[in-house]
């Protein structure tokens, strides 16, 4: 449809209006008023407030992208802000791509790339803007990197900027000329003498054809370097989904860009979860926030006018150099009403009646099991259900949406898969309107999803196969935050 400076008023109320009041809204997630929410691009806390932005498109279908702002006092309840980056400008009039955000300086700086059209062909700039206290975004003149170093392809973005050692580091995804992703660094005692300084060695030299969205934080007497590679091959349960996010823990060695580090893991075993980024809360915890989308994929919510949404913020731990994932506990504030159950199921389908709803948390500790296979089917209806499935022997979870609801197209299968490090002791299970989080073990594993089921797909019941177990499980109704349809800016009170 184009530019949202080409839509009329009425039309753009209209838009919203459908978006807003859709039957799958989701009740305490980060979602557009309109149109496609892209990738985040952006977390930072300052001054008693956290600001996210994320990549933002008119429409469902359109790519010219707008950098979007939301802010939080709590990572629980979100303003929308509006957008706050046109592609408006020389540099990036042709299309822009989200970046980070950084303390430079004293001043709340973000990093973005912009493209433009030239005659022979579009070129590509990492371009930044100050955050003002009235939240508005004032580019820089001029780039503050204009072409990447010869060796690699010109299509490099998503700029990750850092301080270290009196220095400012910028990380940039790429491909190499063999069309392999890689990681640039550039360095300079302030942003007006970046120089190249050379690749982050990493020694996956043939590990997908780009990387995106780089991030490198310390964490735990560890260093976290994370990377979004497009174009990995699908092993056993592994890589399913279009694009991957994963990370490295590290030993990160500044001077020589080296890194010696253990596997690259992916982050999340579900189907919907891409691009995250992090920052530090007003405690010190570092916390990630992420895409809750597969990019590319078609959801039903289009028809709608709208599509995507972001993650829970998650607190990150490292154990035995794995990243453990905890939902926010200031997200605790959201419950309401708390049910308890405790007792055994078997190969009869239980139905939980009380634990009937849209949006909840449900806890499950499994305090003895004798069965070979676990069965919990939530949003359960005559039609529909999405199943958590679990194989003793094996040691595997399975989360099952073929039957969860409408269906979303370009993805491939129904089921993904996760081999656990121990046996299954813990489940929290964050359910909304078309979402589910599921934390397994405390954390060790997680998996994400889109569901689109009917309203009347509320039902819980568990069963088992070949024996019994005995759990203890806890349901809370969980409220909304409430949403202010801005699209532009909001008047600051």
């Amino acid at each position: 449809m184009g530019r949202i400076e080409d839509f009329d008023s009425f039309e753009t109320e209209e838009m919203i209006k459908t978006t807003m009041t859709s039957k799958w809204r989701l009740n305490y997630h980060v979602q557009p008023v309109m149109g496609k929410l892209g990738a985040p691009c952006g977390f930072f806390y300052i001054n008693g407030l956290y600001h996210l932005f994320y990549e933002w498109t008119p429409s469902v279908t359109d790519e010219e992208k707008y950098l979007y702002h939301v802010t939080s006092e709590d990572l629980v309840h979100f303003n929308n802000e509006g957008i706050k980056v046109r592609p408006d400008d020389l540099y990036d009039k042709y299309n822009l791509y989200g970046g980070s955000l950084s303390l430079i300086n004293n001043e709340l700086t973000l990093f973005f790339t912009g493209e433009q059209e030239k005659n022979d062909g579009i070129h590509t700039y990492q371009l930044a803007g100050t955050v003002d206290t009235d939240f508005n975004v004032k580019k820089f003149s001029t780039p503050i990197l204009r072409e990447i170093e010869p060796g690699y392809n010109t299509y490099f973005r998503n700029p990750y900027v850092f301080s270290c050692d009196g220095e400012i580091n910028m990380m940039i995804g790429t491909m190499n000329s063999d069309e392999f992703g890689r990681i640039i660094m550039y360095r300079g005692k302030s942003l007006n003498d970046l120089k190249f300084i050379g690749e982050i060695n990493t020694g996956y030299d043939m590990f997908g054809y780009f990387w995106e969205s780089p991030e490198l934080f310390h964490l735990d007497d560890a260093e976290v370097l994370i990377i979004n590679p497009r174009g990995l091959d699908k092993y056993k349960d592994l890589f399913w989904n279009i694009y991957q996010s994963g990370y490295m823990i590290n030993d990160f060695e500044y001077g020589s860009l080296f890194v010696n580090h253990d596997d690259y893991r992916e982050f999340d075993s579900g189907f919907d979860f891409y691009r995250p980024v992090t920052t530090t809360d007003k405690d010190g915890r570092r916390v990630l926030i992420a895409w809750m989308s597969a990019h590319e994929s078609q959801y039903p919510t289009e028809v709608d006018g709208w599509k995507n949404a972001l993650t829970l913020p998650r607190v990150l731990n490292v154990s035995n150099d794995f990243l453990i994932q905890t939902p926010h506990p200031n997200l605790k504030s959201l419950r309401k009403e708390k049910l308890t159950a405790m007792g055994y199921f078997n190969e009869h389908r239980k139905q939980l009646t009380d634990f009937y709803g849209s949006s909840y948390e449900l806890n499950i500790d499994i305090k003895e099991n004798n069965a070979k296979e676990l069965n919990f089917m939530l949003r359960k209806s005559n039609r529909e259900e999405t199943i958590i499935h679990y194989n003793t022997d094996e040691n595997r979870i399975t989360l099952d949406r073929t039957f969860s609801g409408a269906l979303i197209s370009n993805v491939d299968g129904t089921k993904r898969s996760k081999v656990l490090n121990r046996p299954l002791e813990h489940l929290q299970i964050f359910m909304d309107e078309s979402s589910i989080e599921i934390f397994i073990n405390g954390g060790e594993h997680t998996m994400t999803a889109r569901i689109f089921p009917r309203e009347e797909s509320v039902g819980v019941e568990v069963m088992t196969e070949d024996g019994d177990c005995f759990v203890e499980m806890t349901h809370y109704k969980l409220g909304k935050f409430k949403e202010n349809s801005i699209l532009t800016s909001r008047k600051k009170i």
